[in-house]
Formats: C-alpha cells, structure tokens, sequence
C-alpha cells in the first residue's frame, strides 16, 4: 500500500495534493484526525470540529507546472448549490446557494520553489482563519479572494495557532 500511497500523492507539490496535505495539516492542528481515519472524497465539508464544519482553502505562490515563477494565490469561496451528506448518502439543494461551512482556513504555502520538504514545514505556510458570517457581510457572493483580501479581513496565524484562532472563530 506505501508503493500506491507514494504513486498517487508522493509530489505534494501539485495544487490537488498540496490541498490534501494543507487539510491533513489543518485536521492535525485541531486534532480531529485519529488513527485509522481516512478522508471522505465529497464530503460536504473538509473537517468537523466538535459541532463545527471546517472549510480548507490552499493555495501557494510556486505551482508544479512553473516551480520556479511565482504566482498570485487565489482561494475559492464561491457559495454552493448542493451540499451531500455522506454518512446519509443524500444531496441537499441550497436555496439560495450558500457558504455551508462555520469557518474557513485559508492555507498558502510560501515556498518559491515548492517542494516536498517544504510543502510538509508548517513554517513555510501562512493561515488565515475566519468565520463564514465574515465572509458572508463583507464579500456576498464574491467567488474567489487573494492573500490582500485575507489580510484586510484578518490577521495570519501560524500553525501553532489555527486551533485558538478557529475556537475565536466559532
């Protein structure tokens, strides 16, 4: 099974696995990944955290396809039309579309360029943790924020502190 792990998310330089591994990374800073865990493909949200639902964003300024040019980050935020549900196997139509997350976590890793060691520093990332209702009442339904957006409605956070900085949050 490591063969087939480290074939299909070994280069944790590309955007699908460096966001794989920032909500791993996330899950971690909260503690809510036990052994034995694996990660729902779909879910309708990244992580629960107790009664919460945790949106992860990642984004990073060095992208596999050009690792050494730098590029502007962008995050996704746009609201969602369907939300499914797992454990019930159901699809929920949100009418009128929303953001059905309590709080993001916007995650950019810094490094220039990206590598597997750095991908896995928590050092060379920045977080910004912010409540949906925040989004909500200063972006509506604007569909995607950069890093200047993030700062204007927050401060960054390390790591260390994204399980303080959610429990704010929440």
């Amino acid at each position: 099974m490591s063969e087939f792990h480290y074939w299909a998310v070994g280069n944790l330089t590309g955007n699908r696995n460096r966001g794989l591994f920032a909500e791993w990374m996330v899950g971690e800073a909260l503690g809510v990944i036990k052994d034995g865990d694996a990660r729902v493909e779909w879910d309708g949200f990244d992580l629960r955290y107790g009664d919460a639902n945790i949106e992860v964003k990642a984004s990073g300024f060095s992208q596999s396809w050009n690792p050494s040019g730098r590029s502007t980050p962008r995050f996704d935020i746009a609201p969602r039309k369907w939300l499914w549900t797992p454990g019930m196997d159901t699809w929920e139509r949100l009418h009128p579309p929303r953001r059905p997350a309590d709080v993001y976590v916007f995650c950019l890793h810094k490094a220039v360029p990206a590598t597997n060691e750095n991908v896995q520093d928590r050092d060379c990332w920045a977080f910004w943790v912010i409540p949906t209702r925040k989004l909500d009442d200063e972006l509506g339904d604007q569909k995607g924020l950069g890093v200047s957006t993030l700062d204007r409605l927050t401060t960054c956070v390390k790591w260390s502190e994204i399980r303080s900085s959610v429990q704010a949050a929440l």
